[in-house]
């Protein structure tokens, strides 16, 4: 029977346990190398979980009955992300010392990648934010000041700017619901189509903001997912084959253009695979180097968590580039609604000083 108290207490058990589970699969790197069995592990957990939150307790029960099928991957199955469900998936067939081994690895892994997505939800939600908030200004200067204004003075007198501002005010008040409606249309095909579009056309447009956001970080985590996977003795293609599993449409048009790409007989090195527009021109140079070195794997390996730095440094500065366009756009904005206001007031305030006169 469905109990929504306990659905409650154990989502909010595993949005908590998802910021720190680099925490926990560090503790189960550690278990494994002293030997300790994971259902071991898992029970110790869930009985000092009982006295402590019960949400979390139960969430730990739901880990045990996946365990008993084999499955440490079933197991973290809503606190692990899909690329660390892959890394885990193959790290559970590779015995005890390579999980633990893994692990570690995953647990410094996740610190960077969290790093990287901190960095780019602040680039999306910065520039969002303002813009909202001047469109917000705008509505209520057209909706209650506006109005105000045109009692007093008749809208064919007033200066420029003031026109202006009298002409947008006049589009919010008689179309504002359609152009609410059309940006937030707009917002949600975009945001749908970052993991869904794919093709030529979407390729090209990754090479651009606000596209290139997304290529840039999800580029970065198929590497990382492949650093991960190579270092625990998966090939290269299989390794591919398995990010299938978990890759959104967007990066299954990409993973498997690589490997069409790969099996083709005339192939000088893996780096060549790598240039179909799924990775941003560092990464594409980094992956393109090592593939060209005495051994690609370690190379390989090496750049999955040393690109991360740079990639949040690239979506630090291409957030600013936008925030910088955003802030234009802004001022102009606050431009027109002051201008247009004070040179109105001050038209205003000549004709009442004119009437004073001639009478």
């Amino acid at each position: 029977m469905f109990n929504p108290i306990a659905y409650f207490l154990k989502a909010m058990a595993r949005k908590e346990m998802r910021k720190t589970r680099a925490d926990l699969y560090f503790d189960l790197a550690i278990s494994l190398e002293d030997r300790v069995p994971l259902v071991t592990t898992f029970r110790k957990y869930e009985s000092r979980a009982r006295k402590r939150n019960p949400g979390e307790a139960m969430v730990y029960l739901d880990m045990l009955r996946a365990l008993s099928s084999g499955s440490l991957t079933k197991a973290l199955k809503g606190i692990a992300t899909n690329t660390e469900m892959l890394m885990i998936d193959a790290l559970q067939s590779a015995g005890d010392a390579k999980m633990a081994d893994g692990l570690k690895f995953l647990a410094v892994t996740v610190e960077k990648t969290d790093a990287m997505t901190a960095a780019a939800r602040k680039a999306i939600r910065y520039p969002v934010t303002l813009l909202v908030v001047f469109s917000a200004m705008l509505a209520g200067f057209s909706l209650k000041v506006v109005p105000i204004l045109t009692g007093l003075l008749p809208p064919e007198k007033w200066p420029f700017l003031g026109r202006i501002l009298y002409s947008m005010a006049q589009t919010i008040t008689n179309h504002g619901l359609m152009l609410a409606a059309t940006v937030i249309g707009v917002f949600w095909a975009f945001f749908y189509s970052l993991p869904r579009w794919s093709g030529r056309v979407r390729t090209v447009l990754d090479r651009f903001l606000p596209y290139s956001f997304y290529r840039d970080y999800s580029g970065a985590m198929l590497i990382v997912s492949l650093a991960a996977l190579m270092r625990s003795g998966v090939s290269l293609r299989s390794s591919l084959d398995r990010a299938l599993i978990y890759s959104s449409p967007w990066m299954r048009y990409h993973v498997r253009r690589i490997l069409r790409t790969l099996a083709r007989g005339n192939t000088v090195n893996f780096g060549v695979a790598f240039k179909t527009g799924l990775l941003n021109q560092y990464l594409e140079d980094r992956v393109q180097d090592a593939s060209e070195r005495r051994s690609p794997v370690e190379a390989f390996v090496r750049i999955g968590t040393g690109s991360i730095d740079r990639v949040i440094d690239q979506i630090q500065k291409s957030a600013a580039r936008v925030a910088s366009m955003i802030l234009v756009v802004c001022g102009i904005l606050l431009f027109i609604m002051m201008g247009g206001f004070f040179s109105t007031t001050m038209e205003l305030q000549n004709g009442i000083k004119a009437n004073a006169q001639g009478r």
